[in-house]
């Protein structure tokens, strides 16, 4: 059942009972008033409504009572005339009453039975005779009875239905309501009667009296309401003095806000109480709820959420919101569960820094001006605890600050009293001198234990600074251990007002080991121009065992080394490119076994030795056979691994040989990797040699990869690093030739723990007749378009095409597709006797006109327009395609074939 209904019930109860009161009435005895006086009846109807409309409101949760002064107008009724008499006249009133308030229909019913009942009940009490009522010290008992009897009534049947609405006991309620009903609803019936009793004898000395009742009746109000008011103020003051010191007592303001906040609402007879504070993420909500669980919390509100704190946190001036209001605020209210609210700003030196906020008041009504000025007089003194709490906490930071400074600094700081005794002494003292600030500091003669003296020995009396004048800035003393030191010094003397010496601040710095670090310092640069020295020694070193890049027509060449140890650029890994006699490319990969300039040495040795070998005309199957002999008579402890390779340019033909060297790989364009299985014995060892002679033919786009043991051994697993060599060597290659080897080891060494050098050596098989395809996706970004162009130029030369023509054609279809793109572009070019195909798509939402762009030439003044235009000039057969899901634009090139002399040498030197 709701709480409507439960009123509802309850007030059929209570009708109910006034019916069997009323019907008791009509069975008692006694006369009826004399009609000469009942023309004060309609008078006491009217006074009856008015007593019923000037009350004082009493609030308790959603529901609100009203200490009234009906009992006063309702006692002189009691005493003089009959018991039905008095309900109809009462019944009357409160009829009077709901058609001026024209209030709730439950409340109305609720009111006229609740009258209705304390009248008949109050009759019944005082059962005077109806004719003739004399004032007298028995009958005035009565009438007291019967009007404590009706203000008991009514008490109780408010806490019954307030009981019903809440769900609650009535005795509870009657426990939280203690000081409502002491104050407000005694106090209340105390007046009544007293006043009762004075309309009882102006009445009984001429029933005309009565039209004088008005008089007191709006003067009782008044005083009534007054006091009300005061009461409710003086306890709004009390409680002012408690919340501010609860906030104002911790060091840190926040500390105390739970606490301060409990106090504004008891003070406020609110159910809650907030403060917010604005932050720079937004709103800070701390709020003090006696419904919730836990009372106190803390919110975080970002500055854009729509709130009851944040509308009133933007307010300069404070506000008073009530259920009956009007206002804005009042629906945002009613959204969040609260009732009715006062709010006061928190200044902060003229800057809105949020606001104090009471929540659903109860009790008394006081006066609203009063309460604002209350909680306005609270918010500027919570404003103020804050600015002395953050400029307190700002103080104590700088303390903080100046105190690890003091405390981390590598000079001695002290302070002297003007009769040398020791105020302060730091860490950075204690360990110069070898004395403790416990021992320091406040010891006259804790200075004179260092014996300080000046650089020409002259003893020095720290104690006498005030009369001896200014003390040296170089000075020496000896530390407890009998460590001699050197001091500078500086000084800050303070005085007081009358200009007599208070303080002596003195910094002083240990610069004992200046000459030595003078002296470390030189030997420090001579190690300098000796390691340049060094550095350039290995640099000419370097380039000396670099051979340089041969041109060879329609074939790419490119290196990448890493030394184990960055600190010496070179070791046992070489490698060698050399043009035959006959035309042919001889390479050559050597690793030899050590590290630094001495396994150079003995690698420097293989590599030429293999030229000479080869250059002699020797049969490649023979080379590292021959090698090992001539090596032998030179060096007997060198022990190398070597592969040989011989490569016919015109035709792409390629022969291996192997010396105990790993196998070398052949990357092809589409990403699958062909193992060159070429064996033999490494130089050095018992039966060097190859075992045969593996021959194949590197087709156009193909990929030679020699390369050393550094690169698969990385991990500490040959096998498993061959598996990451062949997968990583097919994902790269389709990288241009400068790019390949580079990238490649970046990818086998990323983690790894380098523990030998490493070489990759890469030849690439091209040539303008050959067919080749590349392949590019990439987002819509200026800077992934550059890239990619770089990256199909150099596609271009290795075809033995310019690039110029087919990286500006293509840059300007990037350009269109990269404007219109969402996710992807894509650039698809292909190779194919003499011509390159270029195809540029995109996933925009296509442009109906954009295949009649270019077809005149732009405005000079136009910001656009040019790039089709130009396509369409450089490039034939131009097509394309637009719709919902894309652009497609596709164009034939014929570019230029490089001539022998341009083409590039691709060496990529030791890094």
């Amino acid at each position: 059942m709701t709480s409507t209904a439960r009123i509802w019930a309850w007030t059929a109860t209570v009708a109910t009972a006034a019916a069997a009161a009323t019907a008791a009435l009509a069975v008692e005895q006694g006369q009826p008033q004399p009609r000469s006086v009942w023309w004060v009846l309609p008078v006491f109807v009217c006074l009856l409504a008015a007593a019923e409309r000037l009350r004082v409101r009493v609030r308790v949760g959603n529901e609100v009572d009203a200490a009234n002064l009906v009992e006063a107008v309702l006692a002189p009724l009691l005493f003089a005339f009959p018991g039905l008499l008095v309900v109809g006249v009462v019944l009357g009133g409160q009829l009077l009453s709901a058609l001026v308030r024209r209030g709730a229909a439950v409340k109305n019913a609720f009111n006229l039975a609740q009258w209705t009942l304390a009248a008949a009940c109050g009759a019944l009490v005082i059962g005077l005779p109806a004719a003739h009522p004399a004032i007298n010290p028995h009958n005035l008992l009565r009438l007291l009875a019967a009007v404590t009897a009706v203000g008991a009534l009514n008490i109780l049947v408010f806490l019954v239905v307030l009981a019903l609405a809440r769900g609650r006991s009535p005795v509870a309620l009657a426990r939280e309501m203690k000081r409502v009903i002491l104050v407000a609803w005694l106090g209340g019936w105390a007046l009544n009667v007293l006043f009762g009793l004075l309309y009882v004898v102006a009445y009984a000395g001429h029933p005309s009296a009565t039209f004088l009742f008005a008089v007191p009746l709006v003067v009782l109000h008044l005083a009534y309401r007054g006091f009300a008011a005061v009461r409710a103020d003086q306890q709004r003051l009390a409680g002012l003095h408690h919340a501010a010191q609860s906030l104002a007592a911790p060091v840190d303001p926040r500390d105390g806000v739970g606490e301060f906040l409990a106090a504004v609402a008891t003070c406020f007879d609110a159910r809650a109480a907030a403060l917010v504070l604005r932050v720079d993420s937004g709103r800070e909500v701390h709020r003090w709820d006696s419904a919730a669980e836990p009372g106190y919390s803390i919110l975080e509100q970002s500055g854009d959420e729509a709130t009851v704190e944040g509308a009133l946190a933007a307010l300069p001036g404070p506000l008073h919101v009530q259920p009956r209001d009007h206002h804005p605020l009042a629906q945002l209210l009613r959204a969040q569960g609260w009732r009715d609210c006062l709010s006061a700003p928190l200044l902060d030196e003229g800057r809105l820094a949020g606001c104090l906020v009471v929540l659903d008041q109860d009790g008394v009504e006081g006066s609203a001006t009063g309460e604002l000025a209350v909680l306005e007089a609270l918010a500027r003194e919570t404003a103020g605890t804050f600015a002395k709490g953050r400029l307190l906490a700002d103080v104590l930071d700088e303390r903080r600050k100046l105190a690890e400074v003091i405390g981390a600094t590598s000079d001695g700081m002290l302070s002297l009293a003007p009769d040398g005794t020791p105020l302060s002494w730091n860490r950075a003292l204690e360990q110069m001198t070898g004395v403790s600030a416990a021992d320091a500091i406040g010891h006259v003669n804790a200075l004179l234990r260092l014996q300080p003296r000046s650089l020409k020995g002259h003893p020095l009396d720290p104690t006498r600074w005030t009369s001896d004048g200014p003390m040296p800035t170089e000075l020496r003393i000896t530390g407890l251990d009998g460590t001699r030191r050197r001091l500078s010094c500086s000084y800050s003397r303070i005085d007081d007002e009358d200009g007599r010496p208070r303080l002596l601040v003195v910094v002083a710095r240990d610069v004992t080991s200046d000459e030595e670090m003078a002296a470390l310092r030189q030997e420090f640069e001579r190690l300098a121009e000796e390691q340049e020295l060094a550095r350039s020694v290995v640099e000419q070193l370097q380039q000396a065992v670099v051979p340089p890049a041969p041109a060879v027509q329609h074939c790419a060449l490119a290196v990448e080394y890493l030394p184990s140890d960055a600190s010496a650029p070179t070791g046992g890994d070489l490698y060698d490119w050399q043009l035959l006699p006959d035309g042919d490319l001889h390479l050559a990969v050597v690793d030899v076994l050590g590290h630094g300039v001495s396994a150079t040495k003995a690698a420097l040795s293989v590599v030429h030795t293999l030229r000479v070998v080869a250059s002699e005309g020797t049969a490649l199957g023979d080379v590292v056979a021959r090698a090992d002999a001539l090596l032998a008579t030179q060096d007997p402890d060198l022990v190398a691994t070597a592969v040989v390779a011989r490569y016919t340019p015109e035709t792409g033909r390629l022969r291996v040989v192997s010396g105990g060297h790993p196998p070398a790989l052949v990357l092809h364009p589409d990403g699958s990797v062909t193992e060159v299985a070429a064996t033999g014995s490494a130089i050095g060892w018992p039966g060097a040699g190859s075992d045969d002679v593996t021959e194949l033919t590197l087709s156009p786009g193909d990929t030679l990869l020699l390369y050393t043991d550094g690169l698969v051994e990385a991990g500490k697993n040959l096998l498993e690093g061959m598996d990451h060599l062949v997968r990583y060597a097919g994902a790269v290659a389709g990288l241009p030739t400068e790019e390949l080897p580079a990238a490649l080891v970046r990818r086998m060494l990323a983690g790894a723990q380098r523990r030998d050098d490493t070489l990759a050596l890469v030849l690439r098989r091209t040539g303008a007749t050959a067919c080749a395809e590349f392949h590019r996706t990439l987002a819509p970004e200026p800077a992934s378009a550059a890239t990619v162009r770089r990256e199909l130029g150099a596609w271009a030369v290795e075809l033995g095409f310019r690039p110029d023509d087919v990286t500006l054609v293509a840059s300007e279809l990037l350009a269109n597709a990269v404007r219109a793109g969402q996710r992807e572009v894509t650039l698809r070019a292909l190779a194919a006797e003499g011509e390159v195909r270029l195809e540029v798509e995109d996933d925009g939402p296509g442009d109906p006109l954009l295949a009649s762009r270019g077809l005149d030439l732009p405005d000079e003044e136009a910001l656009g327009g040019r790039g089709l235009f130009l396509v369409r000039s450089l490039a034939e057969g131009l097509t394309v395609e637009s719709g919902a899901a894309g652009s497609l634009v596709s164009c034939v090139l014929r570019p230029e074939p490089l001539l022998p002399q341009q083409q590039p040498p691709r060496l990529v030197e030791a890094s």
